[in-house]
């Protein structure tokens, strides 16, 4: 499944566009944004950070559709964490939820729509980010196996966590 699958219901989509009598007008843009809007103000640079930030959130919510979770509720609960000092950082089919918890350390998530294959090219960047960063200890409150292992195979070493609101350490 490529990116734009995951955002996008191929078959459902293909069946409307099928169905579509020849030389019907196409349905107009989603309401989400307008071709004009956030051009006063920063022009094209802020239409596309518009564009990003929905891209961003649908790889979340679609990431919580695949986990079986209420999306609704699990996006408000990231809404909250954004608030609270959450950052997401994209890259490919992936998101890194990124929350610094003081010098060298940070709380992190993964959300992605792609393959393990996608996965382990987007965790190899965000290894990289996260060290550039100047973080050396992570945390993860809800680790996948698949995190751990990629973790490890890029030479972090997991840990047991030393702190009861987080089920993953490692140190990078």
């Amino acid at each position: 499944m490529s990116f734009f699958d995951s955002l996008i219901d191929t078959p459902t989509y293909q069946s409307q566009i099928m169905s579509r009598p020849a030389g019907a007008p196409q349905a107009a843009l989603p309401q989400t944004m307008t071709p004009t809007q956030g051009m006063a103000k920063g022009g094209l640079t802020a239409a596309n950070e518009n564009i990003k930030q929905i891209q961003i959130m649908k790889v979340i919510a679609n990431y919580f559709k695949n986990q079986g979770l209420p999306v609704d509720k699990a996006m408000a609960g990231v809404q909250k964490e954004i608030e609270n000092g959450l950052e997401l950082i994209p890259f490919e089919s992936s998101v890194m939820g990124f929350k610094p918890l003081g010098k060298g350390v940070a709380q992190i998530h993964f959300f992605t729509v792609g393959s393990i294959k996608d996965l382990a090219n987007d965790m190899e960047y965000f290894y990289k980010y996260l060290k550039n960063k100047g973080i050396n200890t992570i945390y993860d409150s809800i680790p996948a196996p698949i995190t751990i292992q990629m973790f490890q195979q890029l030479g972090a070493e997991v840990m047991r966590s030393d702190n009861p609101k987080y089920k993953f350490k490692a140190s990078i």
